[in-house]
């Protein structure tokens, strides 16, 4: 019999089969415990970013990391006109390309109870494996900065012997000016003494605002420009100036020397050195091993309020209506690892959902309307907008993060091919709201301006279209001898996100896999 015969009869006898499979219930019989096996892979190796698809290293492949592209620069540019009295030149660090990919495994243990007829309570434990793989290539061409010299990590020690005896040489001709004037030693000279009031006005500000681009340990910056740059030859001027107004105007000669700044702009060995120092981004090496924890625990009630007839009539409708909460037991990102996923959330959310199931003999469409209360909570973070995430150590805050809200569409057409199998789709919309979030309280503002935490709320709102096909499995426990056991169901899908018109969503391709079993929790 060649293989032609056999789809032939093969189509026959499905014509002739009841049509008795359906998608897997969401209500368990009464008086049985039904255990959820589930697990799903999420890989992807590139994002929808406001409507275009692009590579997930897209974000950080730059001809030339510029103060746009990381806080790092746009700080340092800050300080620089604080002290130069004009707006900085441009600091650029070199260029960047970035190849990313994104590793998430997902395997569910859940439990439901059929408390009622028609109401069951459930729960299920998501099990995260994630893991980011990226690599970096680093060009120094263009590169106008360089490492401080004067940094406890990544400057010398010749650098930061230098820069300490600058600072001191300029206290104490502060010191010394200060005593002069009090001692009346320019009071016979009203410009003098005029000069001198004034000096002593300004220049403790001017010494402050270096004091913090290269020594002070909670703002100095990593990077300061170089000293045949135009910003290096300007601050060195800056210097000089008030170093002659003192010593020849004032004649206070205490006050000698400049602080250590590169001479030669930053380099590959340099950038790396950048990346991993705690005052700089303090990033770690990628993981060989992936991170493997809880995800956010969720428990609810599913509520069947209307049936008329049973998949396979001629006609049948259902709905149900749910609820469910969602814990915080997961781990977000972590800041210190480029590219990063959490397992979770890691905040507390409210769900409900209503769904409906239409059918008529083979034919059936199950469809479903959810809503997402995203619940607020407090985290650890470094500021800084979604598309920057070369965030120096600096930047870290505590915030208090409101999560938009998420309206999810779906419906899942299927149609049965034998009894107890159907072949199923999917068509899903889902729309997120954008963030609110703010400092906690105690907590200052970052960055040389003092960053708003409003920063964060930038492209938090997204949308998503997904798509998918699958086959699923459903007996409902009858077999051929009369007796009615237990279900078993099983379902085998693939999910493709296809489209996205706003905020940063991952373009995967997800496969999923469930498997449960119902074992009655009462002998008759």
């Amino acid at each position: 019999m060649n293989q032609r015969t056999l789809l032939v009869l093969g189509l026959g006898l499905l014509g002739l089969a009841p049509a008795s499979a359906q998608l897997p219930l969401l209500t368990a019989p009464v008086g049985t415990l039904r255990l959820d096996f589930g697990g799903a892979f999420h890989p992807a190796t590139s994002v929808w970013r406001d409507g275009t698809k692009e590579p997930l290293g897209a974000v950080l492949s730059f001809p030339a990391l510029s103060a746009a592209s990381t806080p790092l620069l746009s700080d340092l540019e800050g300080r620089l006109a604080q002290v130069l009295g004009r707006p900085a030149t441009p600091a650029l660090l070199g260029g960047l390309t970035a190849v990313a990919e994104h590793q998430r495994g997902v395997a569910t243990l859940g439990l439901a109870i059929g408390v009622t007829r028609r109401i069951t309570v459930f729960g299920s434990v998501p099990i995260v494996s994630v893991r980011s793989q990226r690599q970096l290539s680093y060009s120094p061409s263009g590169a106008t900065v360089g490492l401080n010299p004067a940094d406890p990590v990544l400057g010398t020690t010749a650098g930061r012997a230098q820069t300490v005896e600058f600072f001191d040489s300029f206290d104490a001709a502060l010191t010394d000016l200060g005593v002069r004037y009090d001692r009346g030693d320019y009071a016979n000279d009203p410009v003098k003494q005029a000069l001198a009031q004034r000096t002593l006005a300004e220049a403790p500000l001017l010494r402050n605002s270096l004091f913090a681009i290269f020594s002070d340990t909670a703002t100095a910056s990593a990077v300061v420009p170089t000293s045949t740059s135009a910003d290096g030859t300007a601050l060195l001027g800056t210097i000089g100036a008030i170093r002659n107004t003192l010593t020849n105007d004032l004649g206070v000669a205490s006050f000698t020397g400049a602080p250590a700044l590169p001479t030669t702009p930053l380099d590959s060995a340099g950038f790396e050195a950048l990346l991993e120092s705690p005052t700089g981004y303090d990033l770690s090496a990628p993981e060989d091993r992936p991170l493997v924890g809880l995800g956010d625990i969720e428990a609810g009630v599913t509520a069947n309020i209307l049936q008329r007839g049973s998949p396979g009539d001629a006609r049948w409708m259902s709905v149900w209506v749910q609820g469910l909460g969602r814990f915080r037991t997961g781990q977000l990102p972590r800041p210190e690892f480029l590219f990063d996923q959490g397992t979770g959330d890691r905040q507390p959310d409210a769900e409900l959902a209503a769904i409906v199931e239409l059918g008529r003999h083979r034919l059936g469409i199950r469809a479903e309307g959810r809503y997402t209360m995203q619940l607020a909570s407090d985290h650890y973070v470094r500021v800084a907008a979604r598309d920057q995430l070369l965030v120096p150590a600096t930047r870290r805050a505590a915030v208090h993060n409101n999560p938009g809200d998420i309206l999810r569409l779906t419906a899942q057409p299927f149609f049965r091919l034998a009894p107890r199998l159907a072949f199923t789709g999917l068509v899903s919309y889902w729309r997120r709201g954008a963030d609110v979030t703010s400092y906690v309280s105690g907590q200052t503002a970052v960055g040389t301006s003092g960053v708003d935490a409003t920063i964060l709320d930038a492209g938090t709102a997204a949308n998503a279209l997904v798509v998918g096909v699958g086959f699923s499995y459903v007996h409902d426990g009858l077999h051929r001898d009369g007796i009615r056991r237990m279900p078993v169901e099983a379902g085998l899908s693939i999910e493709r996100t296809i489209r996205s018109g706003q905020g940063i969503v991952p373009a995967s391709l997800t496969s999923r896999l469930v498997f449960r079993v119902y074992k009655a929790l009462v002998r008759k």
